[in-house]
């Protein structure tokens, strides 16, 4: 989405990969584009304290996301149900936010220039260059990017159902998670729950992941105090921005 964004809208920067929502982007740009999936837990107060923050939350079938595996690290999974709900719960909590847009990846696969129009839609200061679907002729990431993303090719839907190449994986978590059916259903990704059919015969298999099953509750702690020194920097940071005590929108 970062890449399809600063491809395709007019923009002053963008971050090459990845970059914290705390990092301030270099210069001083009017429109900068930035991207860390794991900031979803951390920006609410952030959103409602800056005026200049813009959200867009991709959300994607989390049977897709427990399964999916980087191409540098072809035998680890780069997510679990544990930590995918944690940030699903985070972004619930700001769906009625006027500068948070929340776009399922599978309508991006399938309609990406309707999601486009949607997206100038909700935030219409943003100005068009190119057209979403055009993205694979004219892109041009950095070399993180590019791996991460597995190459530059069309948007497609032919990973949509990329899960089902993963049903141990996909076992496994929902042996530790039940409530995943009902999340399913909830999110508009089953109808029921008919679909755990196809995990009827198959073995479990938890298989390496870059997160653990459980948090560790020390670094868990460690790290809501770094954030929250973080967050204070950055509202700090804001308020001298914007000359006034008063932050509120």
């Amino acid at each position: 989405m970062m890449e399809l964004m600063r491809t395709c809208f007019e923009n002053d920067g963008y971050c090459q990969h990845e970059m914290s929502i705390f990092e301030q982007p270099p210069g001083h740009p009017n429109l900068f584009f930035s991207k860390q999936p794991s900031d979803i837990r951390r920006v609410k107060p952030l959103l409602y304290f800056d005026r200049n923050l813009h959200i867009i939350n991709m959300v994607r079938d989390p049977r897709s996301v427990i399964s999916s595996i980087h191409k540098s690290f072809p035998d680890i999974y780069f997510c679990n149900y544990r930590v995918w709900n944690e940030c699903n719960i985070k972004g619930k909590q700001l769906l009625h936010h006027p500068r948070f847009m929340q776009i399922r990846y599978e309508d991006l696969s399938q309609s990406a220039d309707d999601v486009q129009i949607a997206i100038n839609e909700f935030f219409p200061f943003l100005t068009k260059k190119y057209n979403f679907s055009d993205y694979h002729s004219i892109a041009h990431p950095s070399d993180e990017s590019d791996s991460a993303m597995g190459g530059v090719r069309k948007i497609s839907s032919n990973r949509i159902l990329s899960w089902k190449n993963h049903l141990p994986r996909v076992k496994y978590e929902y042996e530790r998670f039940p409530e995943l059916a009902d999340i399913l259903i909830e999110l508009g990704y089953e109808l029921d729950k008919s679909w755990l059919q196809v995990l009827d015969d198959v073995e479990e298999v938890k298989g390496k992941c870059r997160y653990p099953d459980k948090a560790n509750r020390l670094k868990y702690f460690e790290s809501y105090i770094r954030n929250g020194l973080k967050m204070i920097k950055y509202l700090f940071t804001l308020q001298k921005n914007y000359h006034s005590p008063n932050l509120k929108n």
